[in-house]
Protein backbone atom coordinates (compact mmCIF):
# COMPACT_ATOMS: atom_id res chain seq x y z
CA UNK A 1 0.00 0.00 0.00
CA UNK A 2 1.30 3.68 -0.86
CA UNK A 3 1.72 5.71 2.25
CA UNK A 4 -0.78 8.77 1.99
CA UNK A 5 1.27 11.86 1.94
CA UNK A 6 -0.40 14.82 4.02
CA UNK A 7 2.74 17.14 3.67
CA UNK A 8 1.69 20.75 2.90
CA UNK A 9 -2.32 20.02 4.19
CA UNK A 10 -1.91 22.75 6.53
CA UNK A 11 -0.09 25.41 4.43
CA UNK A 12 -2.06 24.45 1.20
CA UNK A 13 -3.03 28.31 0.95
CA UNK A 14 0.45 29.38 0.14
CA UNK A 15 0.47 26.69 -2.75
CA UNK A 16 -0.54 28.68 -5.45
CA UNK A 17 1.78 27.63 -7.68
CA UNK A 18 0.95 24.17 -7.29
CA UNK A 19 -3.02 25.37 -6.99
CA UNK A 20 -2.16 26.91 -10.66
CA UNK A 21 -0.48 24.27 -11.85
CA UNK A 22 -3.60 21.66 -10.64
CA UNK A 23 -6.20 23.85 -12.64
CA UNK A 24 -4.19 23.86 -16.01
CA UNK A 25 -3.79 20.08 -16.14
CA UNK A 26 -7.52 20.39 -15.36
CA UNK A 27 -8.38 22.60 -18.01
CA UNK A 28 -6.18 20.72 -20.18
CA UNK A 29 -7.67 16.74 -19.90
CA UNK A 30 -10.90 16.78 -18.04
CA UNK A 31 -12.75 15.46 -21.21
CA UNK A 32 -10.56 12.49 -21.25
CA UNK A 33 -12.49 9.29 -20.34
CA UNK A 34 -12.73 8.65 -16.26
CA UNK A 35 -10.90 11.71 -15.49
CA UNK A 36 -9.90 12.85 -11.73
CA UNK A 37 -7.42 14.72 -9.82
CA UNK A 38 -6.50 14.10 -6.13
CA UNK A 39 -4.90 16.64 -4.30
CA UNK A 40 -2.50 15.70 -1.20
CA UNK A 41 -2.99 11.72 -1.46
CA UNK A 42 0.19 9.66 -2.30
CA UNK A 43 2.22 12.96 -3.91
CA UNK A 44 1.20 16.52 -4.05
CA UNK A 45 -0.98 16.04 -7.09
CA UNK A 46 -2.08 12.58 -8.67
CA UNK A 47 -3.68 12.85 -12.21
CA UNK A 48 -5.85 9.52 -13.77
CA UNK A 49 -7.95 8.67 -16.73
CA UNK A 50 -8.57 5.50 -18.57
CA UNK A 51 -5.34 3.60 -19.10
CA UNK A 52 -3.26 6.64 -17.66
CA UNK A 53 -2.07 7.41 -13.57
CA UNK A 54 0.25 9.91 -12.64
CA UNK A 55 2.36 11.15 -9.62
CA UNK A 56 3.44 14.28 -9.63
CA UNK A 57 5.51 16.58 -7.24
CA UNK A 58 5.05 20.05 -7.68
CA UNK A 59 7.78 22.09 -6.54
CA UNK A 60 7.88 26.05 -7.01
CA UNK A 61 12.00 26.35 -7.75
CA UNK A 62 14.99 25.60 -10.11
CA UNK A 63 16.21 22.57 -9.78
CA UNK A 64 18.90 20.20 -11.61
CA UNK A 65 19.58 16.75 -11.05
CA UNK A 66 21.58 17.06 -7.75
CA UNK A 67 18.97 18.90 -5.88
CA UNK A 68 16.06 16.21 -7.18
CA UNK A 69 18.19 13.56 -5.74
CA UNK A 70 19.39 14.99 -2.31
CA UNK A 71 18.32 13.60 0.91
CA UNK A 72 16.67 15.81 3.05
CA UNK A 73 16.60 15.73 7.14
CA UNK A 74 13.93 15.94 9.40
CA UNK A 75 13.92 18.12 12.30
CA UNK A 76 15.12 15.45 14.33
CA UNK A 77 18.25 14.89 12.47
CA UNK A 78 16.69 11.39 10.70
CA UNK A 79 17.73 11.20 7.03
CA UNK A 80 14.65 12.06 4.80
CA UNK A 81 13.83 10.83 0.84
CA UNK A 82 15.19 13.26 -1.73
CA UNK A 83 12.44 14.62 -3.92
CA UNK A 84 12.84 12.01 -6.70
CA UNK A 85 12.99 9.22 -4.08
CA UNK A 86 9.64 10.19 -3.01
CA UNK A 87 8.00 10.96 -6.41
CA UNK A 88 8.94 7.16 -7.62
CA UNK A 89 8.02 5.43 -4.33
CA UNK A 90 4.16 5.61 -5.34
CA UNK A 91 2.73 3.98 -7.46
CA UNK A 92 4.17 1.20 -9.99
CA UNK A 93 6.78 0.97 -12.83
CA UNK A 94 4.04 1.34 -15.06
CA UNK A 95 2.80 4.34 -13.82
CA UNK A 96 4.32 8.21 -14.78
CA UNK A 97 6.16 9.99 -12.39
CA UNK A 98 6.80 13.78 -12.94
CA UNK A 99 7.89 16.74 -11.25
CA UNK A 100 7.25 20.64 -12.34
CA UNK A 101 9.20 22.69 -11.58
CA UNK A 102 9.79 26.60 -12.57
CA UNK A 103 12.96 25.34 -14.94
CA UNK A 104 15.98 23.37 -15.04
CA UNK A 105 19.18 24.15 -14.48
CA UNK A 106 21.54 25.34 -17.75
CA UNK A 107 24.00 22.71 -16.58
CA UNK A 108 21.77 20.28 -16.87
CA UNK A 109 19.38 21.06 -19.92
CA UNK A 110 21.84 18.62 -22.37
CA UNK A 111 20.59 15.57 -19.71
CA UNK A 112 17.26 15.59 -21.39
CA UNK A 113 15.41 15.44 -24.24
CA UNK A 114 12.07 17.29 -25.48
CA UNK A 115 9.16 14.58 -25.75
CA UNK A 116 6.28 16.81 -27.46
CA UNK A 117 3.45 16.39 -26.55
CA UNK A 118 3.01 14.58 -23.72
CA UNK A 119 0.05 12.82 -22.00
CA UNK A 120 -1.28 15.41 -19.97
CA UNK A 121 0.93 18.49 -20.72
CA UNK A 122 1.75 20.25 -24.16
CA UNK A 123 5.51 19.00 -24.13
CA UNK A 124 8.10 17.45 -21.35
CA UNK A 125 11.78 16.59 -20.73
CA UNK A 126 12.58 12.86 -20.67
CA UNK A 127 15.94 11.64 -19.10
CA UNK A 128 18.56 10.51 -21.48
CA UNK A 129 19.97 7.13 -20.76
CA UNK A 130 23.46 8.47 -19.35
CA UNK A 131 21.35 10.85 -17.09
CA UNK A 132 19.59 7.61 -16.23
CA UNK A 133 22.36 5.38 -15.43
CA UNK A 134 24.04 8.18 -12.97
CA UNK A 135 20.60 8.66 -11.09
CA UNK A 136 20.38 5.11 -10.52
CA UNK A 137 23.42 5.14 -8.29
CA UNK A 138 21.73 7.21 -6.09
CA UNK A 139 18.39 5.49 -6.23
CA UNK A 140 17.29 2.40 -3.65
CA UNK A 141 17.20 -0.22 -6.22
CA UNK A 142 13.37 -1.57 -5.85
CA UNK A 143 12.93 2.12 -7.83
CA UNK A 144 15.39 1.31 -10.74
CA UNK A 145 12.47 0.55 -12.61
CA UNK A 146 10.03 3.20 -11.84
CA UNK A 147 12.68 5.69 -13.44
CA UNK A 148 11.88 4.57 -17.08
CA UNK A 149 8.79 6.59 -16.82
CA UNK A 150 10.02 9.81 -15.19
CA UNK A 151 9.69 13.32 -16.33
CA UNK A 152 9.94 17.11 -15.92
CA UNK A 153 7.88 19.64 -16.72
CA UNK A 154 9.09 22.91 -16.85
CA UNK A 155 5.78 25.03 -15.97
CA UNK A 156 4.12 27.83 -17.81
CA UNK A 157 2.63 29.45 -14.97
CA UNK A 158 3.97 32.65 -13.89
CA UNK A 159 5.38 32.48 -10.19
CA UNK A 160 3.61 35.48 -9.10
CA UNK A 161 -0.74 34.96 -8.57
CA UNK A 162 -2.03 37.39 -10.68
CA UNK A 163 -0.05 36.46 -13.29
CA UNK A 164 -0.85 32.62 -13.02
CA UNK A 165 -4.92 34.29 -12.88
CA UNK A 166 -4.35 36.07 -16.30
CA UNK A 167 -2.77 32.63 -17.40
CA UNK A 168 -5.24 30.55 -16.90
CA UNK A 169 -8.01 32.74 -18.08
CA UNK A 170 -6.07 33.47 -21.05
CA UNK A 171 -6.72 29.69 -22.01
CA UNK A 172 -10.16 28.64 -20.72
CA UNK A 173 -10.73 31.47 -23.57
CA UNK A 174 -8.76 30.01 -25.89
CA UNK A 175 -10.27 26.75 -25.63
CA UNK A 176 -13.71 27.78 -25.71
CA UNK A 177 -15.00 28.50 -22.23
CA UNK A 178 -16.81 31.12 -20.76
CA UNK A 179 -14.55 33.53 -19.08
CA UNK A 180 -16.81 36.62 -19.32
CA UNK A 181 -18.37 39.05 -16.49
CA UNK A 182 -15.59 37.48 -14.11
CA UNK A 183 -16.28 33.97 -14.71
CA UNK A 184 -13.38 32.94 -15.55
CA UNK A 185 -11.84 34.60 -12.64
CA UNK A 186 -15.05 33.01 -10.71
CA UNK A 187 -14.19 29.86 -11.59
CA UNK A 188 -10.40 29.65 -10.57
CA UNK A 189 -11.47 31.57 -6.94
CA UNK A 190 -13.63 28.36 -6.56
CA UNK A 191 -11.64 25.93 -7.92
CA UNK A 192 -8.74 26.95 -5.52
CA UNK A 193 -11.18 26.92 -2.56
CA UNK A 194 -12.24 23.57 -3.23
CA UNK A 195 -8.59 22.60 -3.53
CA UNK A 196 -8.17 24.25 -0.29
CA UNK A 197 -10.95 21.98 0.82
CA UNK A 198 -9.67 19.02 -0.61
CA UNK A 199 -6.06 19.47 0.88
CA UNK A 200 -6.93 20.15 4.23
CA UNK A 201 -8.34 16.62 4.74
CA UNK A 202 -6.21 14.25 6.38
CA UNK A 203 -6.67 10.57 5.14
CA UNK A 204 -4.61 7.44 6.49
CA UNK A 205 -5.64 4.86 4.40
CA UNK A 206 -5.24 4.97 0.58
CA UNK A 207 -9.07 3.79 0.44
CA UNK A 208 -10.17 6.83 2.01
CA UNK A 209 -8.42 9.18 -1.09
CA UNK A 210 -11.82 9.39 -2.85
CA UNK A 211 -12.43 12.16 -0.38
CA UNK A 212 -9.63 14.29 -1.79
CA UNK A 213 -10.88 13.73 -5.52
CA UNK A 214 -11.73 16.75 -7.95
CA UNK A 215 -13.46 14.26 -11.02
CA UNK A 216 -14.57 14.84 -14.55
CA UNK A 217 -18.03 15.86 -13.64
CA UNK A 218 -17.03 18.78 -11.15
CA UNK A 219 -15.10 20.50 -13.83
CA UNK A 220 -17.63 20.07 -16.79
CA UNK A 221 -19.91 21.89 -14.37
CA UNK A 222 -17.86 25.00 -14.01
CA UNK A 223 -15.96 24.75 -17.32
CA UNK A 224 -19.06 26.21 -19.12
CA UNK A 225 -18.64 26.91 -23.34
CA UNK A 226 -19.78 30.31 -24.58
CA UNK A 227 -22.92 28.52 -26.44
CA UNK A 228 -24.13 27.25 -22.95
CA UNK A 229 -23.55 30.66 -21.41
CA UNK A 230 -25.01 32.75 -24.29
CA UNK A 231 -27.97 30.63 -24.05
CA UNK A 232 -28.41 31.11 -20.19
CA UNK A 233 -27.68 34.99 -21.05
CA UNK A 234 -30.14 35.24 -23.86
CA UNK A 235 -32.59 33.94 -21.72
CA UNK A 236 -32.29 36.40 -18.90
CA UNK A 237 -31.38 39.11 -21.23
CA UNK A 238 -35.27 39.27 -22.14
CA UNK A 239 -36.88 38.75 -18.56
CA UNK A 240 -38.24 42.12 -17.19
CA UNK A 241 -35.58 42.28 -13.83
CA UNK A 242 -33.50 45.43 -13.42
CA UNK A 243 -29.98 45.49 -13.94
CA UNK A 244 -28.52 44.59 -10.19
CA UNK A 245 -31.03 41.56 -10.14
CA UNK A 246 -29.87 40.37 -13.44
CA UNK A 247 -26.38 40.41 -12.12
CA UNK A 248 -27.19 39.02 -8.70
CA UNK A 249 -28.52 35.82 -11.43
CA UNK A 250 -25.64 35.43 -13.45
CA UNK A 251 -22.94 35.64 -10.23
CA UNK A 252 -25.56 32.61 -8.87
CA UNK A 253 -25.49 31.04 -12.16
CA UNK A 254 -21.70 29.76 -11.44
CA UNK A 255 -22.77 27.73 -8.88
CA UNK A 256 -26.18 26.19 -10.18
CA UNK A 257 -24.01 22.86 -11.47
CA UNK A 258 -21.42 23.24 -8.70
CA UNK A 259 -23.72 23.23 -5.24
CA UNK A 260 -27.10 22.71 -6.83
CA UNK A 261 -26.74 19.73 -8.76
CA UNK A 262 -29.77 17.71 -7.16
CA UNK A 263 -32.21 20.56 -6.78
CA UNK A 264 -31.42 21.34 -10.78
CA UNK A 265 -32.27 17.48 -11.78
CA UNK A 266 -35.31 17.59 -9.91
CA UNK A 267 -36.50 21.28 -10.86
CA UNK A 268 -35.77 20.27 -14.62
CA UNK A 269 -37.80 17.13 -14.33
CA UNK A 270 -41.01 19.07 -13.27
CA UNK A 271 -40.59 21.31 -16.28
CA UNK A 272 -40.60 18.17 -18.25
CA UNK A 273 -43.77 16.87 -16.36
CA UNK A 274 -45.87 19.42 -14.83
CA UNK A 275 -45.58 22.17 -17.03
CA UNK A 276 -47.75 20.91 -19.92
CA UNK A 277 -48.67 24.55 -21.51
CA UNK A 278 -45.48 25.52 -23.32
CA UNK A 279 -46.78 27.21 -25.91
CA UNK A 280 -49.39 29.48 -24.28
CA UNK A 281 -46.65 30.47 -21.35
CA UNK A 282 -43.37 33.20 -22.21
CA UNK A 283 -40.29 32.62 -20.24
CA UNK A 284 -41.14 34.55 -17.43
CA UNK A 285 -44.17 32.46 -16.38
CA UNK A 286 -42.22 29.00 -16.50
CA UNK A 287 -39.87 30.08 -14.17
CA UNK A 288 -41.67 31.94 -12.30
CA UNK A 289 -43.85 28.72 -12.09
CA UNK A 290 -40.56 26.92 -11.32
CA UNK A 291 -39.35 29.32 -8.71
CA UNK A 292 -42.27 29.38 -6.67
CA UNK A 293 -43.06 25.20 -6.87
CA UNK A 294 -39.69 24.91 -5.14
CA UNK A 295 -38.94 27.91 -3.25
CA UNK A 296 -37.29 27.58 0.12
CA UNK A 297 -36.03 29.53 2.71
CA UNK A 298 -32.22 28.47 2.16
CA UNK A 299 -31.43 29.45 -0.94
CA UNK A 300 -31.89 32.89 -2.51
CA UNK A 301 -34.93 33.69 -5.33
CA UNK A 302 -31.59 34.37 -7.34
CA UNK A 303 -30.47 31.39 -6.69
CA UNK A 304 -33.77 30.06 -7.79
CA UNK A 305 -34.54 31.47 -11.13
CA UNK A 306 -30.57 30.95 -12.12
CA UNK A 307 -31.12 27.19 -12.02
CA UNK A 308 -34.79 27.96 -13.63
CA UNK A 309 -33.37 29.60 -16.55
CA UNK A 310 -30.61 26.62 -16.88
CA UNK A 311 -33.28 24.14 -17.00
CA UNK A 312 -35.09 25.72 -19.33
CA UNK A 313 -32.09 26.89 -21.76
CA UNK A 314 -31.61 22.94 -21.28
CA UNK A 315 -34.66 21.71 -21.90
CA UNK A 316 -35.47 19.71 -25.50
CA UNK A 317 -39.36 20.15 -26.12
Amino acid sequence: MNEIDNGGAEAIKGFNFQKANLILIAVRNYKKPQFKIYIEAEDDIVVSYTGYEAYIQVKKQHHSLSTIIKSGKSKSGAVTPSILEKNLSSGTEDNTHKIIVTDISKKDKNKFVLVKPGSIHSEIFKLTDQAKTDLLKNLPSHLNHHLGNFYIYISHIHQELSESVRYLIGYLNEIGISVDDKRGRNIISELSLIIDQKGEVKITECVDKEIKVLNQELFSSLFRSNDSISQFNQILDSLPYNSIKKSRIKKSHLFVDLSFRELKMKMKLYSMDKITDWDELNDKEIINQMVTNFKQDTINEETLIAIAIECLSEVDL
